[in-house]
C-alpha cells in the first residue's frame, strides 16, 4: 500500500514538473556557448537556416552593462565592417507565425528579472524597469490557406533608444523554434550598437536571445526572453532574463514589398521550394 502512494505521489510529481515544464520559458532550448566573429561566419549568402522574424523584440541587455576594453578607432572599424555587410545581397527567410500576433505591437519598456554573471557564475535577482520604447510588425504575407507568414531580409536593422542612447539592433540570423496557433519562440543573433547623442559609438557586441511570445489578454502580449551578452570576438559575458509586455496598436496588413522585392512572389517561391505548392498563390 505504501509502495503504491509513493508510486502515485511520483507519478504526479512528474506530471506536474511535465506541466511546469512546458510552461517554461525555453524548455529544451539552450544558448550558444560561442558566437563567431560576424564579419567571418554572418554573412549574406551564409545558410542561416530556419526562418528568420524580421525584427528585434528590443530585449538586449537589460540594464547589465557588456564590458568592454575595445578602443573608439577598432569601434569604428567594425561599424564599417557591419555597414558593407549590409550592401551585399541579401538573404530573404521567412517562418509561420500565428494569426492572433499578426499586426502591430508598441511597448514602453522591459523588466530585468534576473542576471547572471559568465564569469564569476554568480545570480542576482534584479526586478528592474528599463525604458526601451519600440514598435514591432508581426506577419508580412498570407498563404492561400490564409497561414500569415514573416519574412526577414538579413541583415536587417531595428533602432531603439536605451538609457539616452541611440541602440542600432542588426539581426545577422534568426530560427523559429517553435511556432503554434497562440506560441511563438525564435531564437535571434544580433550585433548591437550602442551611440551617443553626439554620434560617437559607446559599444558593440554580440547577444542571442531566445524570446517566447504568447498572448495575454485581449490585445496585449508578452515576451518572456532570456538573453546572453557575448563580447564582438564571440565570448559570453552575461545572462539576463527579460519580461516585456506588447499592446497591439494595429491590425495585420499584407505587405506587397519590401526592399524592392515583391514579397507574395518571394513567398510563392519559398514555398515551393518546400513542396508546398498547395499553399503557393
Amino acid at each position: 500500500m505504501k509502495k503504491n502512494i509513493v508510486s502515485l505521489l511520483l507519478a504526479l510529481a512528474l506530471s506536474l514538473s511535465s506541466q511546469a515544464m512546458a510552461e517554461t520559458l525555453q524548455a529544451g532550448i539552450e544558448h550558444s556557448d560561442y558566437l563567431p566573429s560576424v564579419s567571418n561566419s554572418y554573412v549574406p549568402g551564409y545558410s542561416h537556416g530556419g526562418y528568420s522574424q524580421g525584427q528585434s523584440n528590443g530585449n538586449y541587455r537589460g540594464g547589465y552593462q557588456a564590458d568592454t576594453s575595445q578602443t573608439d578607432q577598432t569601434h569604428s572599424n567594425i561599424y564599417q565592417q557591419s555597414v558593407s555587410m549590409q550592401r551585399q545581397q541579401p538573404v530573404i527567410e521567412w517562418f509561420q507565425i500565428p494569426k492572433i500576433m499578426a499586426g502591430s505591437w508598441s511597448k514602453r519598456g522591459d523588466v530585468t528579472v534576473d542576471v547572471t554573471d559568465l564569469r564569476t557564475g554568480m545570480k542576482r535577482p534584479v526586478g528592474a524597469w528599463m525604458d526601451n520604447e519600440m514598435v514591432v510588425h508581426m506577419g508580412h504575407q498570407i498563404d492561400k490557406a490564409g497561414n500569415v507568414w514573416h519574412v526577414n531580409i538579413l541583415p536587417s536593422e531595428k533602432d531603439s533608444t536605451s538609457n539616452g542612447k541611440q541602440v542600432k539592433f542588426m539581426t545577422v540570423q534568426q530560427i523559429c523554434e517553435q511556432s503554434t496557433p497562440v506560441n511563438l519562440s525564435t531564437r535571434t543573433h544580433y550585433v548591437i550598437t550602442e551611440t551617443y547623442p553626439t554620434g560617437q559609438v559607446a559599444d558593440m557586441f554580440q547577444q542571442e536571445s531566445l524570446n517566447h511570445y504568447f498572448l495575454v489578454g485581449n490585445g496585449e502580449m508578452e515576451n518572456r526572453s532570456s538573453n546572453r551578452v557575448f563580447t564582438y570576438g564571440g565570448q559570453p559575458v552575461r545572462d539576463g532574463t527579460l519580461e516585456s509586455k506588447f499592446t497591439r496598436v494595429g491590425p495585420f496588413v499584407p505587405v506587397p514589398q519590401m526592399n524592392g522585392i515583391d514579397l507574395q512572389q518571394a513567398l510563392s517561391q519559398y514555398l515551393l521550394s518546400k513542396g508546398r505548392a498547395d499553399l503557393a498563390q
